[in-house]
């Protein structure tokens, strides 16, 4: 409801979701919705999906948790369902978790279909992403944690993430996609360096996953803290984030 709402009242940037999970949505359910928002807005649509996290999505939905095992393996089926409903061909299928019989969409908008956004971190979820995927989302190594049960700390993560960046490379190359079809992104969460907070932090933290082989950057806005506090953005938060895009976003910069 929220994209739709968006593709109404703007005209140039893409929207899509990160990442909606597979615990409430059948795969014929999220095709539909997103091909509505693909038409709404005239193609801008990407469809980010992920195996989700048992504790705030099983739980939550009153669901019994799915073994790591069968989570990989129902978004596997949803990936492969998506790639086909998305394209709006007529699709047939017999899964194990999930099933359509002759579905039918109207075409997409895009072509040959919305990018397919994939949030992978293990090696069975990455291989998927490396088979589907438009995109690969990651946490930036955030899976890592220290003998504390903390965070990674930021030579962990970055380590992390080069590993797994290598990794989708050598799928690519396996699965015979051409270099550069799978964009990279890091979605800024529970890091370090925090990356909003000033000018010098939003430099080094881009910095160093750029060099890591990252290709475009998610923020939370507001701040995580905030959100979980309840919190409005402050003055003096805005005003360091309107610097920053200003410095580093506007189409005159050369950053």
């Amino acid at each position: 409801m929220l994209l739709a709402s968006l593709a109404k009242t703007t005209s140039r940037i893409r929207m899509g979701t990160l990442v909606t999970t597979i615990v409430s949505r059948h795969p014929l359910l999220l095709a539909s919705m997103a091909l509505t928002v693909d038409h709404l807005s005239g193609g801008r649509v990407e469809v980010g999906i992920g195996a989700g996290d048992q504790a705030t999505e099983t739980d939550v939905f009153g669901l019994p948790r799915w073994p790591p095992a069968e989570r990989v393996a129902r978004l596997e089926e949803q990936l492969d369902l998506l790639n086909e409903l998305l394209s709006g061909n007529e699709v047939s299928r017999a899964g194990t978790y999930y099933s359509v019989k002759g579905a039918h969409l109207t075409s997409p908008v895009q072509q040959p279909r919305p990018p397919l956004l994939v949030s992978a971190e293990g090696p069975r979820a990455l291989r998927l992403a490396a088979r589907y995927a438009d995109a690969w989302s990651t946490l930036a190594g955030q899976w890592v944690a220290d003998g504390a049960g903390g965070g990674a700390s930021e030579q962990q993560a970055l380590a992390a993430t080069k590993a797994k960046v290598e990794e989708l490379e050598r799928l690519r190359v396996e699965f015979g996609r051409g270099a550069g079809s799978i964009r990279r992104i890091v979605l800024a969460y529970r890091q370090p360096v925090v990356p909003l907070s000033s000018l010098d932090a939003f430099d080094h933290f881009v910095g160093s996953y750029a060099e890591v082989g990252i290709d475009e950057f998610v923020f939370y806005w507001p701040p995580v803290p905030n959100l979980k506090e309840r919190r409005a953005v402050s003055r003096e938060q805005r005003v360091v984030v309107e610097r920053i895009a200003a410095a580093r976003l506007s189409s005159s910069s050369t950053a």
